[in-house]
């Protein structure tokens, strides 16, 4: 009697279902970012930009600028201004804010008159740009090519100074992680590779989200 040997034929589907057609995470499946998201809807992003617009407006009408509020549990914030697609100011609290719009209000203010740049003027306002960052939680990380650009924050501290590069730079020029990680370490005041041979460096990275509107 012959011996029959039946071999199992698997179609190409169903080892694609087994293999290669399982869903991918990436870096923008993380918790954190996700967190972020569903704390931060494009209305409540909308609300906390135009605290920042009315304070911008209110400060170029002469009123006092506000005063920096009570610190609290929530996330980092981050106003900029942004003419022709160059900064014209920017002022960041990287973490622990309470009131958020009072935040935002307060960094708006404050962006105008950033030392770095020439200060906006009323004028200038037609061409505008502010945009809103939301910082998700940092976490340190031994590696600083351990990020996503686009996507994280850096937090750079040399042991003196600490150092913020927002995530909507990259996105915005184009900066792979070398670019990203030369950008944080020239605003810090380092040489541009400071992040490859110097290990006394700590990083820090977090999620964020971002949105902007004409000012």
């Amino acid at each position: 009697m012959k011996k029959i040997i039946y071999k199992a034929i698997f179609p190409a589907t169903i080892l694609c279902l087994f293999f290669s057609c399982s869903p991918q995470k990436t870096a923008w499946d993380d918790p954190a970012y996700k967190k972020l998201q569903e704390s931060y809807s494009l209305e409540l992003q909308k609300e906390i930009l135009q605290s920042a617009r009315d304070s911008i407006f209110r400060v170029w009408s002469g009123a006092e600028r506000p005063e920096q509020p009570l610190p609290g549990p929530n996330e980092g914030i981050a106003v900029r201004l942004i003419v022709h697609g160059q900064d014209r100011g920017c002022l960041t609290w990287y973490r622990n804010t309470g009131d958020i719009k009072l935040f935002a209000a307060y960094c708006a203010a404050e962006a105008l008159r950033d030392p770095r740049y020439e200060p906006l003027k009323p004028e200038e306002a037609k061409d505008t740009i502010l945009e809103l960052s939301i910082f998700g939680s940092w976490e340190e990380i031994s590696n600083p090519e351990d990020f996503t650009p686009g996507l994280h924050n850096l937090w750079l501290y040399d042991g003196v100074f600490n150092t913020i590069l927002q995530a909507s730079l990259a996105s915005q020029r184009n900066y792979t992680k070398e670019i990203f990680l030369e950008a944080i370490c020239q605003k810090a005041g380092l040489d541009k590779n400071a992040w490859k041979e110097d290990s006394y460096l700590v990083w820090r990275r977090s999620p964020s989200i971002w949105y902007y509107e004409p000012l």
